[in-house]
């Protein structure tokens, strides 16, 4: 069936053209037309795997969300619809109970695929694709302690896939802003403190992941963390930062300054991308996709 342009276009900001031949994918969010990856790397892996398709940016607005996301579900060749930030709260409660555990525990989609019965259901691969990300750096990471800085959409995805590798020797914390958050971090078992007592939670930790936008877009010469609780840091300290623009943040400028092993979210970037295309397209040959996407990022460093 082609595709109802006009029903979508109505609905976004940036006006893309769309070949309505191909079966298509859209990354949604506030601004994913202005440098978001995820076209990139599907499209490397469309063209990779000889699946007619490809994927495209809508720019929308909080309150076209809920019609836009009506529009694309209704659309049978839509086959899949990244969501960036900030809306992958709202597009969780959209689906309701359409959502995997993973996603569900996070109250964070990142993911609409078509399932079996044609409707979408809801994935988080960020938390996965972080995981897997970080693991190549720290293969063991049961017993770590671990500073994760803020809770929200992406945050709450890292924080449940994390929680199910940790082990009762490893630590979780989470730097929160509002109390609205504190029982959300105790019910899925970490532990909360508040961004003012991170002076003394800094110089007891393994890993740190910055899972907030600080250090990106107009907050792109900030960091999350002082150059004081920086150099708090212990020498053997992993520094995660899930922000790929810049490739290097403020943070990661920093902790690297101090020689401590740095993680950018660029990689994180890819194997979720990874992750997310096969779960669209399950007779994707994972090989194929993994090498066409993995060149198409180095492409774009």
């Amino acid at each position: 069936m082609p595709l109802e342009i006009s029903k979508i276009q109505d609905l976004v900001e940036n006006q893309c053209l769309i070949d309505d031949s191909l079966v298509s994918a859209f990354i949604i969010g506030a601004n994913p037309s202005q440098g978001a990856r995820s076209p990139k790397l599907w499209n490397a892996a469309y063209k990779a795997t000889n699946l007619q398709g490809a994927m495209y940016p809508l720019d929308v607005q909080q309150e076209n969300l809920p019609r836009l996301l009506s529009a694309l579900q209704s659309e049978d060749s839509v086959r899949a619809v990244a969501v960036a930030a900030p809306f992958k709260t709202e597009v969780a409660q959209w689906l309701g109970r359409r959502v995997t555990s993973l996603a569900s525990r996070s109250g964070s989609v990142n993911l609409l695929a078509r399932g079996v019965d044609g409707y979408f259901e809801g994935y988080n691969t960020d938390g996965l694709g972080a995981l897997a990300s970080l693991r190549e750096a720290v293969p063991s990471l049961q017993d770590k302690r671990v500073l994760i800085l803020g809770s929200g959409g992406t945050g709450r995805a890292v924080i449940s896939a994390m929680r199910e590798v940790l082990t009762d020797q490893g630590t979780l914390v989470v730097a929160i802003r509002s109390d609205t958050q504190r029982q959300w971090v105790i019910d899925v078992g970490a532990q909360p403190t508040s961004w003012q007592d991170l002076d003394s939670q800094v110089s007891n930790v393994d890993v740190v992941i910055n899972c907030t936008t600080v250090g990106w877009g107009t907050q792109a010469e900030l960091s999350p963390l002082t150059p004081n609780q920086v150099s708090l840091l212990g020498p053997e300290v992993v520094v995660f930062d899930v922000v790929y623009q810049p490739i290097l943040t403020k943070l990661l400028e920093m902790a690297s300054a101090r020689g401590l092993l740095c993680l950018g979210g660029t990689r994180m970037n890819l194997l979720q991308a990874v992750i997310a295309f096969t779960l669209a397209h399950p007779s994707a040959d994972l090989e194929i996709v993994s090498s066409a996407m993995d060149t198409a990022s180095r492409s774009l460093e």
